[in-house]
């Protein structure tokens, strides 16, 4: 008797739980799939990261780039329409950060990508001067510096065999975002700090199958299960690192009485710690930004700089490995700036002339975004490109799908640098940087990251294809499950 009493309760609240989901999308004039009782559409997305990419496009072929779905009782809509992308990212209202975001503040706090409101609007003041061209200039002797680190060691691997570049760019970024922000390098690329590096990937790996994963998003789930365990182990070491290197660079600044960051301070080393300086310097209303907060800044660019580089480098080479007459041109435009001497490094004037070589990271950077979606919180009922979008949405940007989309480029997968070249286009339908108030704060940085390792490599090897293709995987950034393989030999 009663287990058909469960039974009945059972089937009574999945019929009310079905009934809300069909009452609740009478709200929008959106389509989608059809919720189920409890999970919504959490069936589909609960997949391994390179199926995610597959269901998301499925999606959007299936209802024309813009899609209604749930994830057990929240409400998601995905897009891929460059319309609704500039309603978005051009409105002052709509910059809170969607749900998913909340799986990053175990490390990051609410620092710049998390953060809302008067918090966010007082921290992205302050810190936009710590991106200017006159500081990131000092930053060009580290990108060097590490990238001849990484010319050694691919040397070594220059053998005509396929090589996973991946990991290798990934220790070199991890180097040099430490050593510009934190003013302090781990030395990744020697394997000088293997727990660090480890850590990082661990918190990474852990707060995206959150994001792609219903099941165990909940924290009361969460929390039951070994990958808080492994967070929690993770998170010990990064803000361990944070907090000692905020510790020291403290009693430095304090020793030598330095107070100012104008453009006449002399902190003692050129500027190089500009990042943590500032931070350390200044002042919100009136008061100095606490240590907490000033950690959860450094992690947010730690992490912001370190994995989103990695992609946009990664993917570049693999591009030009499949071009050898692009990668050709490439290297003749750094042969003219550079003479005969490609072993002297560039000055910062000499990476601006880098015009052909920066096509080039544009349209890579179009076939695979390092972060192919974002996510916005909708607070009030919108209007969003005829789409009407209800109060408590998360809406979802995919813009992996939008920019091989053939409405917006012709031959959208073909590689062709020269579409950067040849007309100036819609900045709405290329945005690996975002768009708007949240655009990425350090993109120059980036770029000259970018540009700086990619010049290297193929002004000394060769770079060719490899016959693994490779399998794009969401995470928080673009990802291949088997790698992403090419082959180097020596240039003569």
């Amino acid at each position: 008797m009663i287990v058909y009493v469960i039974l009945a309760v059972l089937v009574i609240v999945a019929v009310l739980s079905w009934l809300s989901f069909m009452s609740d999308r009478k709200k929008t004039n959106l389509r989608g799939p059809v919720p189920y009782p409890f999970i919504g559409n959490g069936h589909l997305l609960a997949v391994d990261p390179c199926e995610f990419i597959k269901v998301l496009h499925r999606l959007q072929e299936e209802y024309e780039d813009t899609v209604l779905i749930y994830l057990a009782s929240r409400r998601y809509v995905l897009s891929s329409d460059p319309r609704v992308a500039e309603a978005v990212l051009t409105s002052n209202e709509l910059i809170t950060k969607g749900n998913s975001y909340t799986f990053l503040q175990p490390w990051l706090g609410n620092g710049l990508l998390t953060s809302t409101g008067q918090k966010w609007k007082a921290h992205r003041k302050f810190l936009t001067p710590a991106f200017h061209f006159n500081i990131l200039q000092n930053f060009l002797p580290i990108f060097c510096k590490n990238g001849r680190v990484l010319r050694n060691k691919l040397s070594g691997l220059a053998d005509g065999s396929s090589v996973d570049i991946f990991p290798i760019l990934a220790l070199l970024a991890l180097d040099n975002v430490t050593e510009s922000i934190m003013g302090v390098s781990v030395n990744a690329q020697n394997d000088q700090h293997p727990e660090y590096v480890q850590a990082v990937e661990a918190v990474s790996q852990i707060s995206s199958m959150r994001m792609r994963n219903p099941f165990v998003a909940p924290d009361a789930v969460f929390n039951l299960l070994p990958y808080k365990t492994a967070q929690d182990k993770a998170l010990k070491v990064l803000h361990g690192q944070t907090m000692k290197v905020i510790s020291s660079r403290k009693e430095e600044l304090r020793k030598s009485n330095i107070t100012d960051l104008g453009p006449n301070a002399d902190t003692g080393i050129k500027n190089k710690h500009a990042f943590l300086d500032l931070l350390l310097l200044a002042e919100v209303d009136g008061r100095k930004i606490s240590d907490e907060n000033i950690r959860e800044e450094v992690d947010t660019f730690m992490f912001e700089g370190h994995d989103t580089t990695t992609s946009g480098i990664t993917y570049c080479l693999y591009c030009l490995s499949n071009r050898e007459d692009i990668q050709e041109k490439v290297f003749m435009e750094q042969k003219s700036i550079y003479g005969d001497d490609f072993g002297r490094d560039p000055t910062y004037a000499e990476i601006q002339k880098m015009r052909y070589l920066e096509s080039v990271i544009k349209e890579s950077l179009r076939l695979y975004p390092s972060v192919p979606i974002i996510e916005r919180a909708i607070a009030e009922d919108s209007d969003l490109a005829g789409y009407h979008v209800p109060k408590g949405t998360n809406l979802v940007l995919d813009f992996l799908n939008m920019q091989r989309n053939a409405a917006l480029y012709e031959d959208p997968l073909e590689f062709r640098p020269e579409r950067f070249l040849e007309v100036s286009r819609n900045a709405f339908h290329w945005l690996p940087f975002n768009a708007g108030a949240r655009n990425c704060i350090g993109q120059k940085f980036a770029m000259m990251e970018i540009k700086v390792t990619v010049a290297m490599v193929v002004n000394n090897f060769k770079i060719l294809p490899s016959s693994e293709e490779p399998e794009l995987a969401s995470t928080l950034i673009l990802r291949s499950r088997n790698g992403v393989n090419i082959k180097l030999i020596p240039r003569k």
